[in-house]
């Protein structure tokens, strides 16, 4: 029987339950997390700074190059000391190339590259007829430009003027008259192209002021026959094909295009005849320069970009 408690007397409280111990999750440290933060912002530090350095490498030695070919009338006045000053500086940025073992960017390639220097034999023999012969030479050479499409067509074409009697083929005009030669390619490698000359020809003929005013005097009205005689020369295009001709010279014949081991992704759909040529390997490449290296005694060639390629952001 419960025992009766006094009056007044406070009843006694109940004992409380012992609360379990809950597990605490170990915080991680902020010192932690701020090393981990570092190390990212690190890591993405040096990977700038690496890309930094190279992109300034590979405009250093541009740069190194383009100083090397000034003065030298694009290879035709090079003393010998010079080509090997280019050759240095040549090899210096070819081995700088990032996509030098990758297949090549036919749409950075397309466009019109303008040739800054050369040691191909052909090409060095025209130059020097001004640079030996000066106001007494017979010709005046212009600019010259290797052009690239993207479905494997080559066109090379050089300016060139008769004193008197065509417009001036100064540098960054297009005065004179245009000699082209179009070619298909085709790739054989991974950088390496196999070309196929087609034909030549004879087009954009500017005459001179002097000629004109022979033509057609500028005191006399003119007739039909002037006006006819001067969009007839303004309109002139002659047109040689290469197949015989560089057979004629001992060149290899060939009755279809030239292709290589790559027919896909890039490079010709080329047209039936035409004459191969040999390989051309383009040892360099990006949005401004390129250099091509002929096969065989072919020489090598350094072209600025002059107007096309790639719109990139």
């Amino acid at each position: 029987m419960a025992a009766t408690l006094a009056p007044g007397a406070a009843r006694a409280a109940p004992s409380a339950r012992p609360t379990p111990a809950r597990a605490l999750k170990p915080r991680a440290s902020s010192s932690g997390n701020a090393h981990a933060r570092l190390g990212r912002v690190d890591v993405r530090a040096r990977a700038t700074s690496t890309t930094d350095a190279s992109q300034a490498s590979v405009s250093a030695a541009k740069r190194a190059l383009y100083d090397a070919v000034e003065g030298t009338y694009r290879g035709a006045g090079a003393s010998a000391s010079e080509r090997a000053a280019v050759e240095e500086a040549q090899v210096a940025l070819e081995t700088l190339d990032v996509a030098g073992a990758a297949d090549i960017d036919l749409e950075l390639l397309s466009g019109k590259w303008r040739l800054v220097y050369t040691t191909a034999a052909d090409v060095l023999s025209v130059l020097r007829i001004q640079r030996d012969l000066g106001p007494l030479s017979p010709v005046e050479v212009g600019d010259i430009f290797q052009s690239f499409t993207a479905d494997g067509r080559i066109e090379n074409e050089i300016r060139l003027s008769v004193p008197f009697l065509l417009a001036p083929a100064t540098m960054g005009t297009d005065g004179g008259v245009a000699l082209k030669v179009d070619a298909d390619y085709a790739k054989c490698g991974a950088r390496t192209l196999s070309l196929t000359f087609q034909e030549a020809r004879v087009t954009e003929v500017r005459i001179s002021d002097l000629a004109e005013t022979l033509i057609a005097p500028a005191l006399l009205p003119r007739g039909s026959i002037n006006h006819q005689i001067l969009l007839a020369i303004k309109e002139l295009e002659l047109r040689f094909p290469l197949r015989g001709a560089v057979t004629a010279m001992g060149g290899p014949a060939t009755g279809g295009p030239a292709r290589g081991g790559d027919d896909g992704g890039g490079g010709s759909r080329a047209r039936s005849g035409g004459a191969a040529v040999g390989a051309y390997l383009l040892s360099y490449l990006d949005e401004t320069t390129l250099i091509g290296r002929a096969s065989g005694s072919g020489g090598t060639f350094v072209f600025e970009r002059a107007s096309g390629g790639p719109q990139r952001s």
